[in-house]
């Protein structure tokens, strides 16, 4: 009994295999590491977000630029100071050093909640345009985790010239 399970399942196996050989199954492989160092996308958002994050970035320069100054001040003057002052410009710099490290989290989280956006809408439209590759040429199977994908098979640098378009419509006027 058992062994005609066997014989059956392995008779169905190779009646598949046929099947999917005679149809012509047709593969496609892209490279990921490659679409993320080559993208005009991730390019585009990083730039987004340092024009984003420039006036926080130049708050923390300038909060750390008092900070050293207001400390500089303390070590070469603290010595000779009324204690009132003293005490008062120690009081102002733990302020400023309380302000910075604040705004300083404030922005490291904020910027990992972009970047993590950005690459989420990256990965979105990465995946959109290798559906469209795919249905457009008829791809049975499209893979971008591979050990190794013939240059054959690599649709690599058709999503990079999608994804180029894509950027550019993106960036001209009136768009």
């Amino acid at each position: 009994m058992m062994k005609i399970l066997i014989r059956s399942i392995g008779i169905l196996l190779m009646m598949f295999a046929a099947h999917v050989a005679a149809q012509g199954l047709k593969i496609g492989y892209v490279n990921g590491l490659r679409i993320e160092k080559e993208s005009a996308l991730p390019a585009r958002e990083i730039e987004q977000m340092k024009t984003e994050f420039a006036p926080r970035e130049q708050r923390l320069q300038e909060l750390q630029k008092q900070g050293l100054e207001l400390q500089s001040e303390l070590e070469k003057e603290g010595l000779t100071m009324r204690p009132a002052d003293k005490q008062a410009k120690e009081k102002r710099l733990a302020a400023l050093s309380q302000q910075f490290e604040q705004l300083q989290r404030g922005v490291a989280e904020d910027l990992e909640l972009r970047k993590n956006e950005a690459r989420a809408r990256f990965l979105a439209e990465t995946t959109a345009i290798i559906q469209g590759i795919a249905e457009a040429g008829k791809y049975d199977l499209i893979v971008q985790q591979a050990i190794y994908g013939s240059p054959q098979i690599d649709i690599t640098e058709q999503v990079l010239k999608e994804m180029a378009k894509r950027a550019e419509s993106a960036t001209s006027p009136g768009k």
